[in-house]
């Protein structure tokens, strides 16, 4: 709405003139002194004494274009003024994003939202466009006047695993975010059910990440079966995924959310997670029909239709509340410890310690290490699983399935290594009986590591593999 008024403010701004104009020639004017007369209503300075129901609305309205121009001028400037004495401050930030995008910042941190209007003297920048294609071209477009400065994009489409390191660029993996807090908060593995059917409804990049996390986060036991509904138009992610071997009895079915069977399945889910914002009516129709299922449903703002409707059953996540906020963006608290996690390997393997300097996919292998090593040692202390090989082999089946989510084959390298990062194979791609013993040790090492930690909590973690 705010965009559609903006375009109409120059079409208002002439109106006055227009109609000022045509009543003047009325009254016998010519042209070119009715449109001086006309020009002259804008700054109260009448030329003519003539009169009619055109001159006279010209008259008024002029005068309010006037005044407004005025205060919008004076408005501009002293923001701008305001902007430029925030600038000043070490912790000042500019964010551009669409109108209502708003981030928690500490009171200490001078904030501007700039939409679109650079502000070059901020000491670092926020951009969290409409879509990810426009956050990538604003940043290109003004890359000269940012250099130097630290960049916070936030990525809703992109998935983070597949994009390439920028200088002085940090991406925000927001979709990612909500997935991970979703899944910490669920906490399958400590159920006590190793068969399940999870119905995940939504049609955009959410689904796909919400599937992702599932698949790295829930694997607790080697006899586990949980089925993962995907439901949606999700053409372009069934054809990235849909050959990935799991590594244990999981598996993830496609339907078309116009499909006949697709009720009938839903209806006999445990979970079912709604990971778009529905229309009220179909939101109610899963709410009625699905009744015997956990249901949780994206949320990003409130005021929503499922916190008017009653239910125990019921959960909203993805609160932007929780997830856009300063602590979690530049100071990148969701991921702290996958950072940690990369920072022990560089040091001890001499491997890159900026973080800022690897790619998508090495910053999400540690931060997906990072994770499941919480999972593994819930699993440890609450008894669930304390055997170190059958723990070895979850972690071989999530090292696989990361691998999988981003693109990788199996394939022996012809540089003689393990791995081929160009073309993406890599021969460790396999079921963990036909592991090497140094291969199986490395996966040990991390269970052992976990067990360690647990015994002496004043212990250092000892790095990913």
């Amino acid at each position: 709405m705010k965009k559609h008024i903006k375009k109409l403010i120059p079409v208002l701004s002439v109106l006055p003139f227009l109609l000022g104009t045509a009543g003047y020639i009325i009254t016998g004017e010519k042209v070119s002194d009715a449109m001086y007369a006309s020009f002259a209503l804008y700054f109260v300075n009448p030329v003519s004494d003539a009169y009619n129901i055109l001159i006279e609305t010209a008259r008024w309205t002029s005068a309010l274009v006037t005044t407004t121009a005025v205060v919008y001028a004076v408005r501009s400037l002293w923001l701008k003024i305001i902007d430029r004495i925030k600038c000043i401050s070490r912790d000042s930030v500019a964010v551009y994003s669409e109108p209502g995008v708003e981030i928690a910042f500490d009171r200490k941190t001078k904030a501007m939202y700039a939409e679109r209007s650079i502000k070059p003297r901020a000491a670092s920048h926020i951009i969290m466009l409409g879509s990810d294609t426009e956050s990538l071209q604003f940043y290109r477009e003004h890359s000269v006047k940012l250099k130097g400065k630290p960049v916070y994009i936030g990525l809703r489409e992109l998935e983070y695993g597949m994009t390439d390191a920028f200088d002085d660029v940090t991406f925000f993996d927001f979709n990612g975010s909500v997935a991970r807090v979703l899944w910490k908060s669920v906490k399958l593995w400590s159920r006590g059910k190793n068969r399940l059917t999870i119905t995940v409804y939504g049609s955009g990049a959410l689904a796909g990440n919400i599937i992702n996390y599932a698949l790295l986060l829930n694997i607790f036991s080697e006899e586990q079966q949980i089925t993962y509904i995907l439901a949606g138009d999700n053409e372009n992610y069934r054809i990235r995924h849909e050959d990935m071997p799991t590594g244990n009895a999981d598996r993830v079915l496609y339907y078309e959310s116009g499909s006949a069977d697709l009720w009938d399945v839903m209806k006999t889910s445990d979970i079912i997670i709604i990971a778009d914002e529905l229309p009220a009516d179909l939101f109610q129709t899963i709410f009625t029909v699905c009744r015997g299922a956990e249901i949780y449903y994206y949320s990003p703002k409130a005021g929503d239709i499922g916190g008017c409707l009653k239910s125990r059953a019921l959960r909203s996540f993805g609160s932007e509340g929780e997830i856009l906020t300063d602590s979690n963006i530049r100071q990148e608290a969701l991921i702290a410890k996958g950072k940690e996690l990369n920072l022990q390997y560089a040091l001890a393997n001499n491997g890159e310690t900026d973080w800022n300097r690897l790619d998508g996919f090495t910053k999400m292998s540690n931060i997906s290490s990072a994770d499941y090593m919480d999972v593994l040692r819930e699993l440890i202390q609450s008894g669930i699983n304390t055997d170190v090989e059958k723990l070895a082999v979850l972690e071989h089946i999530r090292w696989c399935r990361f691998h999988y989510l981003n693109g990788w084959k199996y394939g022996i390298p012809e540089n003689g290594r393990n791995k081929d990062p160009e073309m993406r194979i890599h021969k460790c791609l396999v079921d963990y009986s036909e592991l090497t013993d140094d291969d199986k040790e490395k996966d040990a090492a991390i269970i052992n590591n976990i067990i360690n930690e647990i015994n002496e909590p004043c212990g250092l973690n000892s790095g990913e593999n």
